[in-house]
């Protein structure tokens, strides 16, 4: 099943957009479609959560209605024409309420090539209709390879719109960059303090006696620009490591897996999806309290990341650059 994020503004397209989550997610599963309103869990960081699921999507609908373009915020200022660094993803112009496509001179030069994408129009008159033939669509792109990270790119126009989402949701640009300089710094910090002492790890795990990491684990590891999700089933018997992993490419069983102290060590080979060679990858981990330093090893390169408990296994993605 694809992913999907809906984009609007609330002011101009929020009953449109509400219409549509309830056919999409009706098709898909609630689980594939994003909307604010509906899918940020209460306490979560809201920036940090969109800026997440906008890297992880399939598709990206975005909303125009009459009023997008000459939308104003509280300071009488256009919204529109911001732009950052995010990875690309299918966008999907939808207009409603009998809007037009804006033309490519009429936009900011973040966001004009938008007026590239082929436009989808949905009337009030016949809009179940309309949308059962955007979902067929989707659904045609849903089965093109999700994974193959290597081919992603970088997008200027997926960040300005995600931008938008920010501003329609009443939060500054300045909010966010911030936030972003504020994990940037403290990450930085980390990395100077490891370079003054070396043989201390950047992020200094505590001393684990026999620690029980049985049960469900979710990492988010890095490897050359490239976040992604990958899920482990942990159970250990007798200084013995054993369950499986699930990659953004396919699951594995574990193998070779050793508990000492505060430390893991296993190995797993899988054919991943799309081809047809056998995969093979060399995990470490250091275990602090309910966090996991891991360090996974295949053929192209090093990945390295943080594992956390989760009550249930779930579906690895690839996550935001």
């Amino acid at each position: 099943m694809p992913d999907v994020f809906i984009s609007y503004r609330r002011e101009d397209t929020s009953g449109y957009a509400g219409r549509l989550y309830d056919q999409i997610s009706a098709r898909f599963g609630a689980e594939h479609v994003f909307m604010d309103v509906t899918t940020i869990e209460p306490g979560s960081d809201f920036v940090e959560v969109i800026e997440q699921r906008v890297g992880a999507c399939d598709a990206l609908i975005a909303l125009i209605g009459k009023n997008w373009l000459a939308s104003k915020d509280e300071q009488n200022r256009v919204r529109l024409g911001r732009s950052g660094d995010f990875v690309s993803v299918e966008v999907v112009p939808l207009l409603v309420g009998g809007a037009k496509m804006p033309l490519q001179q009429e936009l900011p030069e973040s966001l004009q090539r938008l007026a590239r994408h082929q436009a989808v129009e949905v009337s009030d008159a016949h809009f179940t209709r309309d949308v059962a033939d955007l979902i067929q669509s989707l659904e045609r792109r849903g089965n093109k390879s999700r994974f193959d990270v290597r081919k992603r790119i970088r997008s200027g126009l997926v960040a300005a719109l995600f931008l938008l989402l920010l501003i329609a949701a009443g939060i500054g640009v300045g909010t966010w960059q911030k936030a972003r300089h504020e994990r940037e710094q403290a990450d930085a910090t980390r990395h100077l303090g490891h370079l003054a002492n070396p043989s201390s790890p950047v992020n200094p795990p505590k001393a684990a006696v026999d620690a029980n990491i049985s049960g469900s684990w979710r990492a988010v590891l890095q490897k050359e620009g490239v976040r992604y999700e990958t899920y482990f089933s942990f159970d250990v018997a007798g200084g013995k490591l054993f369950g499986k992993a699930i990659y953004p490419t396919g699951e594995a069983g574990i193998l070779n897996g050793t508990v000492n102290g505060d430390k893991i060590s296993f190995i797993t080979k899988h054919v991943p999806d799309f081809s047809e060679e056998e995969a093979t990858f060399t995990i470490e981990g250091r275990i602090s309290g309910n966090e996991i330093q891991i360090w996974m090893q295949d053929k192209d390169g090093l990945s390295k990341g943080i594992a956390r408990r989760v009550a249930q296994l779930g579906r690895p993605r690839v996550l935001a650059h």
